[in-house]
């Protein structure tokens, strides 16, 4: 009997018990940037017209790049003709591949990339429309500028 008693006050103990939880709310922030670098930032056109290049880039948010051509192909500096080149972008294992005549980078072009590209190498390819024939220097500025998305706080 008094085993039995034992018992039932040991089960009945141990379900009387309290019990009660607690919610905890736990936030983070970190504000969105993007960057990049590059291997060279001046690049001269060889004899066959196609330079590769690689962009390093450090975007921690879905980003907006902006590609804008000065002349719209290669100034000749003596004579003002304008030779025409092909840009190309792409990232190896996503979906990002995109072609470009510099003629129409005048006005500048934008992509709206919503993957993070974060640590990833784009790259690069600029190849000529037509050869350089005429003796003398070449010149554009090709401007590309990453911004944050306007979704993951940065400006649009």
């Amino acid at each position: 009997m008094k085993k039995c008693m034992l018992f039932l006050f040991i089960f009945s103990t141990s379900y009387s018990v309290a019990s009660d939880d607690v919610s905890l709310t736990l936030e983070g922030y970190i504000k969105a940037k993007c960057g990049f670098t590059m291997q060279e930032n001046d690049l001269q056109f060889p004899h066959n017209g196609l330079i590769s290049t690689e962009l390093v880039i450090n975007c921690n948010s879905p980003m907006r790049m902006s590609l804008h051509s000065e002349h719209g192909g290669l100034l000749h500096l003596q004579g003002r003709k304008v030779n025409g080149y092909r840009v190309s972008l792409s990232v190896a294992g996503l979906s990002l591949s995109e072609s470009f005549l510099a003629r129409n980078l005048i006005d500048s072009h934008t992509l709206n990339i919503d993957q993070i590209l974060f640590k990833k190498t784009m790259n690069l390819q600029l190849e000529l429309t037509e050869p350089l024939i005429y003796a003398g220097e070449y010149k554009d500025i090709l401007r590309i500028e990453m911004t944050p998305a306007a979704s993951s706080g940065g400006i649009w």
